[in-house]
């Protein structure tokens, strides 16, 4: 999938299709590319350098960046209902991704002088 895409998919999430196709603009896609790097970001994936990048994330990936740029669009646009209901989506699918645990060590806990 790539950046038209995965924006496409979260402006439709956000109602914004009537019908039509999503028609990009120049003096939207910084902004749009922008918004899937700061999602792709946080979440610590590679990001696109274009729009048209395929971006090679997993689905499950895929769905968490859209569900953050929905996120980052409906706050732009105001939409303060749909930005909470997107923000409690992100941060459900952020938590998913970043919640793995691939090694589980044994420590004691320390104290803030360094004694055990």
């Amino acid at each position: 999938m790539n950046g038209y895409e995965i924006c496409k998919k979260a402006f439709l999430m956000m109602g914004f299709d009537n019908g039509n196709d999503i028609v990009f603009h120049n003096h939207t896609s910084a902004r749009d590319l922008e918004m899937i790097n700061q999602i792709a970001s946080d979440l610590k994936l590679d990001c696109p350098n274009g729009l048209s990048d395929e971006t090679g994330w997993s689905d499950e990936e895929t769905q968490a960046v859209i569900s953050g740029v929905a996120m980052l669009l409906s706050f732009i646009e105001g939409e303060i209902v749909k930005n909470q209901w997107f923000t409690s989506v992100y941060n459900a699918k952020r938590a998913t991704l970043l919640g793995r645990v691939e090694k589980i060590e044994d420590t004691l806990p320390v104290g803030e002088s360094g004694d055990v």
